[in-house]
């Protein structure tokens, strides 16, 4: 049984050449690379992934014994492994993409309205998930006073499952291995990032996932 934690914290002012998730490529004033100093795109303020594996015990050699052979081989050398993760989001820029201030670039962001961007876990759905209402389109020929990488995305919560049956070959160093694996085995949908564009229609929604819907897949591998 494995447990692994961490608690980090990254601040750049240019997270890459490229953008990444909500990033932008360009700062919005290109004569203060300072204001641009936030959160990086890839931090990842907290991150658990626990891991498992156990022997069921049954079968010859095992705790709970059959007497009938063939029993013994049906019920013993069976494994369960299990992977958990849970993670909070990475940092997105809220933006305005049209040009705004009039300086030939669409790296514009919006003004803040003072209302809190956050909302209570129970209010955030992929159609809605931050308050909308705490931006607003900056004024003509200015730039935007929200900074870069002000808001959080969704987290991630990932379960991985499996079921493995060893099969002795002549020897304990050589077997053979049935594995039933389950990828995001409770099917659950890790929403990704939210429309953060405040002159697009469809500001604040989410309209795809991060990761993929439960994966199903039978293996046999030989350990030798």
């Amino acid at each position: 049984y494995l447990v692994s934690y961490t608690w980090s914290k990254s601040i750049d002012n240019a997270t890459s050449i490229r953008n990444l998730g909500g990033d932008t490529l360009f700062p919005q004033n290109s004569y203060c690379r300072a204001c641009e100093r936030a959160l990086s795109s890839h931090d990842t303020r907290h991150r658990m992934v626990t891991s498992a594996i156990w022997d069921l015990p049954f079968g010859k050699g095992r705790q709970k014994s059959i007497d009938n052979p063939v029993a013994n081989a049906v019920a013993g050398g069976w494994q369960m492994s299990t992977i958990l993760t849970l993670q909070t989001g990475f940092p997105l820029t809220v933006t305005n993409s049209l040009d705004t201030s009039n300086v030939g670039g669409f790296f514009d962001r919006p003004n803040a309205t003072g209302q809190d961007p956050a909302l209570p876990r129970g209010q955030q759905s992929p159609d809605r998930f931050f308050n909308t209402s705490a931006y607003v389109v900056n004024n003509r020929g200015q730039f935007g006073n929200v900074g870069r990488n002000t808001l959080t995305s969704p987290g991630i919560i990932g379960w991985d499952f499996s079921m493995l049956k060893n099969f002795n070959l002549a020897s304990e160093k050589r077997y053979l291995q049935l594995r039933f694996e389950w990828f995001n085995f409770p099917n659950h949908p890790n929403w990704g990032n939210p429309d953060a564009n405040v002159s697009s229609g469809g500001f604040g929604r989410i309209t795809g996932t991060r990761t993929n819907m439960r994966q199903m897949q039978v293996g046999l591998k030989l350990n030798f």
